[in-house]
């Protein structure tokens, strides 16, 4: 078994501490917006595609459904996003962006285009490659 400060030369001891701090990153200044990060993709999915269902959400956003739910419900108390019959459906619900949603998922694209701006710029094209190409393996992953 390896040393415990050899931990920190695994890869995946490396994504994890690197998705915490943009994590980190994201909620402080999403924070002043009312909303976390998890709510913000699903703001951000509904701006990309309106209407969507829970499960829908979750496969988009690689979020298991129940957790989906619970971010819903949230920003509907929030008059972020509303409920609605699926007209094909009439026993599922489709999750639409009010008009108070859009705008703030809206005024909210500059810091994310920003921040991912700034991570890109460190990287030459090729290393992006690379890059996205080892999240692709990673999502491959059965967990």
């Amino acid at each position: 078994m390896a040393a415990a400060e050899d931990l920190t030369d695994y890869i995946c001891f490396q994504v994890g501490a690197a998705a915490r701090k943009i994590q980190r990153y994201y909620n402080n200044r999403l924070a002043e917006h009312g909303i976390t990060i998890g709510q913000s993709f699903i703001l951000l999915s509904l701006l990309d595609r309106d209407g969507q269902n829970v499960k829908e959400l979750a496969e988009h956003l690689g979020i298991d459904s129940s957790a989906i739910t619970g971010l819903v419900d949230r920003l509907e108390k929030e008059n972020l996003v509303a409920r609605g019959a699926d007209e094909r459906d009439r026993r599922a619900l489709r999750i639409h962006l009010t008009d108070k949603g859009t705008k703030l998922i809206e005024s909210l694209l500059p810091v994310a285009n920003e921040f991912n701006d700034n991570l890109e710029e460190g990287l030459t094209k090729s290393e992006r490659s690379a890059l996205k190409k080892f999240f692709r393996m990673i999502d491959e992953i059965e967990a």
